[in-house]
Parts: structure tokens; C-alpha cells; sequence
């Protein structure tokens, strides 16, 4: 399972009735933002409208601690954190039928995932990411403690929908074409544009290509390799990424075909294209072709792994509750708050 299907699960859930958590963001994006009412000092009085403190001013209105209150509660007691609540039982009790279980060390395992895509990988990037959650008053383990409230529920639902979908066997071979039908190689390439730019400026392209080419030789990252000439403009920045590619993609390209001539770890380039400017590659690994029979169940659980439809979601459910009654005991759940007494009333 990818992280796309968990980011699916946790937005289906909110389309079809919600979660028990729907806002918590794992596998959304996460931006951190600063909380004045965080960094006020101990003992300073908060300013507030109609006794309720003021958490925030946006333009002319202003949010209250007991809108932030009732906001809460609608979403965590109220008709979708109850629907959420359903559907968690639901495929709970399926999960158990099919003998389907969610190990705690998927679940570890699932949420380093989720903290590395949403912290980053570098240290650079985890240091300014933290700070930002920081700003807010909180800290790694509350961040990692919200993720793992929302990753075994997610795991099991996609389970079980995997389970009840139909794969053809061209759908698996279909994913053995693109993948171990052929040799491929995962490579790191580095772009440098000059389309646009003068002689000079392309000739100190070229040499900057030249120079990075040498830093990727010694061992260099993409991204410390590249440090942007004096006088050379942003828009001349080089693209950069990572990836698999199979000896017939570049069959059309005789120059870049030599990414499968040389030995792994090597550097090939600078590479010119005309009309672009020059490209480096560098090999990082090599896999060869494998036959179909050898690899057959291994890509039959990668496509159940992969991210299912909301309409696949919608319809197992609907055949779990075919077989199990489900029965709302009132049509409506209170959240014991009054929103139309608290509703913001600007600034006065």
C-alpha cells in the first residue's frame, strides 16, 4: 500500500459520511502555521467578545475559543463522526470474517512513511519543519501520535475493499510489461536548460554542467552538487529527479540509450539535446527482466495495494451491510452547543 491509498481512505471517509477523525491530515499535505494565542505570556489578559476569548482576527471577523469548541464537537460527536464510527465497525467486523488482520509493525511502519513524506528525508528539511510545528506549541510525537489515531483504521478498510476487488489476469500482465519484462535502471538525472540563452551564457551552462558532473563523481547528492553560477538567472536552474527507466523508452535516443552501456554508480554526461540544453545521469541501481511466472504474485499484490475507487469503497460496504444490520438508534446526534449563539460578531 502506497501513500496515496492512505491519503484516498481518509478522503472517501469524509465523502461517504466521514471518519472518526476527518480532520487530523494524514497523508495531506501539512502546513504549519504560527498561533499567536500559543505564544502568549503567562498572566497577560486575552481580549474577548461577549465572554468568549478571542483566538484570532481574520479581516473583520474574529474567532472565538467556544466557536473553536463547537466546531470540535460537530466534527467529533456529531452525525459524520458517527457515520465515521459505522463504517470503522462495519469493516471491522468483515476484516475479521475474511481473517484479515493489521499488524502493529505495519502500523509502525505505515506511520515512518507518513512522518518522513511529511517531515522530509534531509535533515535540513525535518529541522525547518519542526520548527514550524513548534510555532504551534507542539512536537514530534504529537504530530507521530495523529497519524498512528488514523493508520490502522485506513490499513484495515483498504484491506478488506482489496480483497473483494476483481483483478484480470491482463491487468497483471499488463504490470509485468511495464515493469520485468525488460531490464530497467533507477537513475538520477539532472537537466540544465539553456533554450533562450546567448553564446556566453550557454557556454557557462555547459561549463556548470561540466563542474556538477564532476561533484556527482565524487559522490555528491543531487542537491548539494548544484550551486547556481554568479550571473546565471533562476529560470536557467537545472531540473533534477530520481527514477526507473526501461531500455525501450529510450530506444529513440542513441545518446541516452548509453544509460544501460555503463556500470553502475558511473556518471554519463554532460549529454547535449538540441533546442534544451545538457543532461547528466548517474546510475544507481540495476534490475534485470524476470519472467512472468516468477513475479506473477508479487504484482498481483501490488495492484491490490494500489489505491481503490470511492465507488469500489461504497460498494463494499454496501455488501457488508447487506449481511449486517446496522440500526441508528437516533436520527440525529447533539452537540449540546448552541452554534447560532456563538457565531462571530466582527469587529465593533
Amino acid at each position: 500500500m502506497n501513500r496515496q491509498s492512505l491519503s484516498w481512505i481518509l478522503g472517501i471517509a469524509v465523502l461517504a459520511g466521514g471518519c472518526a477523525s476527518p480532520e487530523s491530515g494524514v497523508g495531506r499535505e501539512y502546513n504549519f502555521v504560527s498561533n499567536e494565542s500559543s505564544t502568549a505570556r503567562f498572566g497577560e489578559t486575552q481580549p474577548q467578545v461577549d465572554g468568549a476569548r478571542i483566538l484570532a482576527r481574520v479581516g473583520r471577523d474574529i474567532i472565538t475559543d467556544q466557536q473553536l469548541k463547537a466546531r470540535i464537537l460537530e466534527r467529533y460527536y456529531g452525525p459524520r463522526a458517527l457515520n465515521g464510527l459505522v463504517r470503522e465497525s462495519l469493516f471491522s467486523a468483515e476484516a475479521e470474517q475474511l481473517g484479515i488482520r493489521i499488524e502493529a509493525q505495519q502500523i509502525a511502519e505505515r506511520v515512518a512513511q507518513e512522518m518522513t513524506a511529511i517531515l522530509g528525508e534531509t535533515f535540513e528539511s525535518r529541522r525547518r519543519a519542526l520548527s514550524q510545528l513548534e510555532a504551534q506549541g507542539l512536537v514530534e510525537s504529537d504530530l507521530r501520535r495523529e497519524i498512528a489515531l488514523e493508520v490502522g483504521p485506513a490499513l484495515l478498510i483498504q484491506a478488506v475493499v482489496s480483497h473483494h476487488i476483481q483483478i484480470d489476469e491482463e491487468q497483471i500482465l499488463d504490470l509485468w510489461r511495464v515493469t520485468w519484462k525488460e531490464p530497467r535502471r533507477k537513475v538520477d538525472h539532472l537537466a540544465f536548460p539553456s533554450d533562450g540563452a546567448d553564446p556566453e551564457l550557454c557556454g557557462t551552462i555547459q561549463r556548470w554542467a561540466e563542474s556538477t558532473a564532476e561533484l556527482l563523481r565524487l559522490g555528491s547528492s543531487l542537491e548539494s552538487a548544484v550551486e547556481l553560477p554568479v550571473g546565471v538567472k533562476k529560470k536557467f536552474v537545472p531540473r533534477m529527479g530520481s527514477g526507473w527507466i526501461r531500455e525501450s523508452e529510450l530506444a529513440g535516443n542513441a545518446a541516452f540509450f548509453e544509460v544501460f552501456q555503463v556500470a553502475e554508480g558511473e556518471v554519463l554526461g554532460p549529454i547535449e539535446e538540441a533546442d534544451f540544453g545538457w543532461h547528466l545521469f548517474r546510475v544507481v541501481e540495476t534490475l534485470p527482466k524476470r519472467p512472468y511466472q516468477d513475479v506473477r504474485a508479487q504484482l498481483l499484490q501490488q495492484l491490490r495495494d494500489e489505491p481503490v475507487t470511492d465507488k469500489n469503497l461504497l460498494a463494499v460496504e454496501a455488501l457488508i451491510r447487506n449481511r449486517i444490520s446496522v440500526r441508528m438508534e437516533s436520527s440525529s446526534v447533539s452537540t449540546g452547543v448552541s452554534l447560532d449563539a456563538i457565531r462571530s460578531k466582527g469587529d465593533r
